[in-house]
């Protein structure tokens, strides 16, 4: 259309360094070139180039639902199995399939679809989204009686209550307490599969959809699907990234559009709004002093979710709903999603703390693998750096100026002519060279790759996926499907087939991506997929994948089927020995087990500064973990003010990357004033001694599921003031951060939690160990002159290094210090995790894991113990140990290894003021046991 072909001109006009390159290669009507003399160079989100749900057909349909659909259980259909009861559920217009099934860990699962033996076509469940086959779990009982069903599963950790008429389902968790119901707004709706007959009516946009000059087709009719969902009891629920909104999800009915999933490549995106973005997650939690419920909406079609907190409603069904819950006062949580097809698929998560729901959403959703160290440390990337000696430059500066810094990455004009897997012939010649020259630093490199294949015969991966037929086809399955993306003409690879896949991974060996090294890794952009001349900015829904899958029915889980690809090239590459990292602009639920996700093309605007913290947030809690947003803002140029503050925020994210659009002046920390780059400096360096603690968290992630970066209601449940809180969140279980995030502020206003579980908190200054009382403090913060502030948690135990390389792969072997931060109880815990940074031989046993602690014996003593596991001779040593919240001077220090004989510790000193302990050169390795007795 000519408005797809303008926006697509406006892109490439607005980029003079690559539109010089390959203007010429597209053909341009004169008409399009005068339109373009007339567009502005400056664009923000257009809003109406992305629909409505009031312009998406089965959306409207669903969202008008004013009253029960009416379904009922067929009594006598109800059959059970040892861990699944089946039934038939019908209303006046339709049969449908009820599966509940019993999983382990607390879990349920809730599936209703088309009956096998009347559908026409099998629906999509996107079952690469979850972690393997969820394992079931023999129910521990079924109880049917005259009106419901109870079904208590095997662990006893969760309950469901099927109603008979009107259908509702309700779910217990294992304290007994009604969490969360489906149906009880009798909202249940399916368009099944169906065959166009004359004479009968059908709803708009049933068969056909347009949306602008686009139409859609749909040979099988509308499919979509939708429930409502109520969390029981709860005010605040969370999840359902990705949006630029608040952490806590806000009520849509009768004020806004609901919050849309449907992965898309939204250009300058606005703050506060529910449109769509580049990751779709159909998940949320739910949480209240007593308890924590999570639901998965487990689907890849386009979903809207309308929501609503409410303490008064109960849905249609208020009577039988207050035979459980008499008390009308009540509050709830209600989530109406819809999706354009699949089926109802929930996960039930049942709690009853945020620490359990996580773990259960991880065991079926998958974690984070452990990533390789480097991909830890602080990224420097710019769209584009120009040629090989600019990079070299890059890498020279950092060390001229004593900033760390691990990964210097590559846009899209380091390929030939858009054309991935290249290098461009004269900017970048000597690709070895150049990243052998950055290796030599103790640094690493990243090169774009998108799933858009150039259109052009004498490229090697588009000949041959040509020749192996391996695109996505058009709607009339026969010719594959065309799109415009930055190199133009361009076709999309079919990642759902398995001969894609295949001849995909084998793209990253050595030998066939030539130029790259083990020291090269890879970033997937544009894979929502971005369609420039499509509808939306993406690929037409009634396009074919592999089986004859409509794009509809997987357009969310596309970007997750290609970055798990390219994980796999990048794992198959050193025969699964070292540890890939990517980074990915699109995703779906599962994304996190082959991902880093970053919060897309944000703008160097104050309000994108201060809404990282609650899109990161929301990507953690729904176990995407991995996350960071770019800093500085990729459009536009950041004053030298929001800069310093940006990098207050980034260093203390998940992903630490600076990026940058190629129309933005180069924005490199030495670019800016001495003050400004000094500051700059200090956050980098304050990241690179953390590396040992979020090398830990990550471990812990990968073991348990948690998230490093965590709300404060993870930590302290119980306190209500905190439950929506997004200016503040704490990274693991010990440290709580709090920047600047509005222009002109020199200070913050923190509410330090008050308790930690039965006993009083108590809090230090992260970078003084100065104690701070808990409630509320305004804390001065310079710009120039000051840190992040960050508070230490009482009875934690923090690993740091204070030796500050080049990059964290250079301090991989480095001495550790020991943050001791006391409980009130006098008591403090923790983990030092080591092993080679790099491999997969961790798995394998090459680790240390140190678990640490800190004793109050008495009134006189204390006894500070470590004890190592795993067989990886690690070469760090502890040089020094700070504990805080020590009250009086010792009157003596005694270290004992295992093994040998106790010596003193000479080299201790107490500050009174700051009631610090700090013990110096323990020398002691951290695969060693060793105790330290102290007396006072």
């Amino acid at each position: 259309t000519l408005r797809s072909t303008v926006t697509l001109f406006v892109r490439l006009f607005r980029n003079r360094y690559y539109c010089d390159a390959d203007f010429l290669s597209f053909r341009m009507s004169w008409q399009a070139t005068c339109l373009l003399l007339l567009v502005s160079s400056s664009l923000a989100v257009k809003r109406e180039d992305f629909k409505t749900c009031d312009q998406s057909a089965f959306c409207k349909r669903h969202r008008s639902i004013s009253s029960s659909t009416g379904y009922q259980v067929d009594w006598p259909s109800i059959q059970k199995d040892a861990n699944q009861l089946r039934a038939v559920l019908f209303n006046d217009d339709t049969k449908l399939e009820l599966r509940v099934t019993g999983l382990t860990e607390g879990r349920l699962r809730v599936q209703i679809d088309e009956p096998k033996e009347t559908a026409i076509r099998q629906r999509y469940i996107p079952t690469q989204a979850l972690s393997g086959e969820p394992e079931q779990l023999p129910f521990h009982s079924v109880q049917v009686e005259s009106e419901h069903v109870e079904i208590v599963n095997g662990d006893k950790q969760a309950k469901a209550v099927i109603h008979r008429s009107p259908f509702v389902v309700d779910l217990f968790n294992g304290n007994g307490d009604l969490v969360t119901q489906i149906n009880a707004g009798g909202k249940l709706k399916m368009d099944v599969f169906t065959t166009r007959e004359d004479g009968v009516q059908y709803p708009d946009g049933f068969w056909e959809e347009r949306f602008k000059s686009w139409t859609d087709s749909k040979p099988f009719g509308s499919s979509s699907v939708g429930v409502d969902v109520t969390m029981v009891g709860f005010r605040s629920a969370f999840g359902l990234p990705e949006h630029a909104d608040s952490f806590a999800l806000k009520s849509t009915v009768g004020v806004t559009d609901p919050y849309r999933l449907f992965n898309l490549d939204v250009f300058e995106y606005e703050i506060g709004n529910p449109m769509a973005l580049y990751v779709a997650v159909p998940y949320l939690m739910a949480h209240k002093r007593e308890a924590t419920a999570g639901v998965l909406w487990l689907n890849a079609a386009e979903t809207w979710i309308d929501t609503q907190s409410t303490d008064n409603s109960k849905g249609l069904f208020r009577k039988m709903w207050n035979t459980v819950v008499p008390d009308e006062s009540v509050p709830n949580f209600t989530a109406h999603f819809m999706s354009e097809s699949g089926l109802v698929d929930v996960f039930f998560f049942s709690g009853p703390s945020p620490q359990k729901v996580q773990s259960q959403l991880a065991v079926t959703t998958g974690v984070t693998p452990l990533p390789p160290l480097f991909s830890l440390g602080y990224h420097q990337c710019r769209w584009n750096y120009k040629d090989q000696d600019d990079v070299a430059m890059v890498n020279d500066k950092f060390d001229e100026h004593d900033i760390p810094m691990d990964v210097i990455w590559l846009d899209i004009e380091h390929t030939d002519g858009k054309k991935y897997f290249t290098w461009h012939p004269i900017h970048f010649k000597n690709p070895k060279q150049m990243i052998d020259g950055v290796a030599a630093s103790g640094r690493k490199m990243v090169t774009i790759i998108d799933p858009h294949i150039k259109k052009d015969t004498g490229y090697r991966v588009y000949k041959d996926a040509k020749d192996m037929e391996l695109f996505v086809k058009r709607a009339d399955n026969t010719t594959d499907f065309e799109g415009h993306c930055w190199p133009g003409a361009s076709e999309y690879l079919d990642f759902f087939n398995p001969n894609t896949r295949e001849y995909w991974i084998a793209q990253f060996a050595f030998d066939r991506y030539e130029g790259s090294t083990e020291h090269l890794f890879t970033w997937n952009d544009m894979n929502e997929p971005s369609v420039f001349s499509g509808p939306e900015v993406s690929m037409d829904r009634d396009s074919i994948h592999y089986g004859g899958m409509e794009h509809r029915e997987v357009h969310n889980i596309y970007g997750m089927q290609y970055h798990t690809a390219t994980f796999e090239g990048l794992l198959a590459r050193t025969g699964g020995v070292d540890r890939p990292f990517l980074l990915s602009r699109s995703g779906f639920v599962g994304t996190q087990r082959s991902a880093a996700i970053w919060t897309g093309d944000n703008a160097a605007q104050w309000s994108h500064l201060e809404i990282a913290a609650p899109m990161t947030l929301s990507l953690s809690v729904a176990g995407i973990p991995f996350v960071g947003a770019d800093v500085g803002g990729f459009f536009g140029n950041p004053s030298e003010e929001m800069l310093v503050r940006w990098y207050h925020v980034g260093a203390w994210q998940p992903f630490f990357r600076a990026h940058a659009h190629i129309d933005t002046r180069r924005r490199e920390p030495w670019l800016f004033s001495q003050k400004a780059m000094e500051a700059i400096r200090r956050s980098i360096r304050e990241r690179y001694a953390l590396l040992p603690y979020w090398y830990v968290l990550f471990r812990d992630h990968s073991e348990h599921g948690l998230p490093p970066m965590r709300p404060l209601f993870y930590e302290f449940p119980k306190e209500e003031k905190h439950f929506e809180t997004q200016d503040a969140w704490m990274v693991g279980s010990s440290l709580l951060v709090h920047p600047v995030v509005s222009e002109g502020s020199t200070s913050v206003t923190v509410h330090l939690p008050e308790n930690d579980g039965d006993k009083p908190a108590r809090w230090f200054d992260y970078h003084s160990g100065a104690p701070r009382a808990a409630g509320e403090h305004t804390i001065e913060v310079p710009l120039y002159e000051s840190e992040t502030p960050v508070w230490q948690r009482g009875g934690t135990i923090v690993p740091i290094w204070q030796r500050i390389r080049r990059s964290g792969w250079l301090m991989r072997r480095d001495p550790l210090t020991l943050l001791v931060a006391l409980a009130a109880n006098g008591e403090a815990e923790g983990v030092v995790y080591m092993d080679d940074a790099k491999t997969h031989a961790y798995k394998e046993g090459e680790y240390v894991k140190a678990r640490m602690e800190y004793r109050t014996t008495s009134s006189a003593s204390s006894t500070f113990t470590s004890k190592a596991e795993g067989k990886f001779e690690a070469k760090n040593w502890i040089e020094k140990i700070e504990i805080r919240g020590v009250h009086s001077s010792p009157t003596s220090v005694v270290m004992r290894v295992e093994g040998e004989e106790g010596q003193t510790l000479a080299g201790w000193k107490y500050d009174k003021k700051m009631q610090t302990l700090t013990l110096r050169k323990p020398a002691v390795l951290i695969t060693r046991g060793y105790s330290i007795d102290i007396s006072f």
